[in-house]
């Protein structure tokens, strides 16, 4: 647990590095833009093509469907609880209390802890196992999965608004994998996009920290039952149901490690921008995103603690 917790204060002293240059405004809006910019459209998809083409024989032994299927697992088990408990209450925020319990911070919050975390070899794996993940993962969040949360108030989806630099990355990236290309293409290409994918680790945990300090506190005290209530599904329940699966089925490898890091993220730092275009109150959905992130700081480092202790999987 102790080395779990070291890697989780990691990240957390790079994101208050961010909150704070936000906050003092040495980070501007429009530099800020640019941060998130940069990592969208180029950082990220360089650190997905580059690390997938260089590691296409992990690819090529686990199966993409395993991963979808764990992506819609979790999403569907957040939505149940969410949905669960809320039935028969008058929640204004009902659409919103449920987002903020299916939907986590599935990439740029695991693949900084793998950088803190893992040793290299156990790394790579890792960062493959969360670009297949994700590939599911955005599907649902920014479509299908979130219009369905809501209940159909997104406004009119747009296929090309789908194929974002990180999806159109891991499709291309899987493509030239199974039509047996990858091993082709030369480090001389693959070793400078590393270089600026890798820019994401840091400049992600910087951007959520800047992210966080626009979030508006107040208001938070009026709602801090509901957002409490849905932050102990999110962090508690959620990761329980999934740690009983994985040691039910002993599922004792990086898989289950992995498993259990996603249904114990708190909730996705985007998910205030999809509420938005759900004309719901993005405002709540910000306050949910902060207070999630504050108690995962304890609550990340204390199920991943309990599956390295019960597993006996080490690295």
């Amino acid at each position: 647990m102790g080395i779990v917790l070291l890697a989780v204060i990691k990240i957390s002293l790079v994101a208050l590095l961010g909150f704070y240059l936000y906050r003092k405004n040495f980070v501007k809006e429009s530099s800020l833009r640019f941060l998130i910019f940069f990592v969208i459209n180029f950082a990220f998809p360089f650190l997905i093509f580059s690390n997938l083409i260089k590691n296409y024989q992990i690819v090529l032994t686990h199966s993409l469907g395993k991963f979808v299927t764990i992506s819609v697992g979790i999403f569907l088990a957040g939505y149940i609880l969410g949905f669960v408990a809320s039935f028969k209450r008058n929640y204004e925020l009902r659409g919103e209390f449920i987002s903020l319990v299916s939907f986590q911070n599935g990439g740029y919050l695991p693949i900084n802890i793998a950088f803190f975390l893992f040793p290299p070899g156990i790394r790579e794996k890792f960062l493959v196992f969360t670009f297949l993940y994700l590939l599911g993962f955005n599907v649902i969040m920014w479509s299908i999965g979130s219009s369905f949360v809501f209940k159909g108030n997104m406004k009119k989806f747009k296929l090309k608004s789908f194929f974002i630099p990180p999806i159109t990355s891991t499709i291309v990236s899987l493509v030239l994998i199974y039509i047996g290309f990858a091993k082709f293409i030369p480090s001389l290409v693959i070793s400078p996009l590393k270089m600026i994918g890798e820019t994401s680790f840091v400049l992600s945990a910087i951007i959520l920290g800047c992210w966080l300090a626009k979030i508006k506190v107040k208001g938070l005290l009026e709602r801090s039952f509901i957002i409490g209530k849905a932050a102990g599904l999110k962090l508690i329940v959620l990761p329980l149901f999934f740690f009983i699966a994985v040691v039910s089925f002993k599922i004792f490898s990086l898989l289950g490690l992995f498993i259990v890091l996603q249904a114990a993220m708190p909730s996705a730092v985007s998910l205030p921008i999809v509420a938005n275009l759900n004309n719901a109150d993005s405002e709540f959905v910000s306050q949910g995103v902060f207070f999630t992130h504050i108690l995962s700081i304890f609550t990340i480092p204390l199920w991943l603690g309990l599956y390295l202790k019960i597993s006996g999987f080490t690295f």
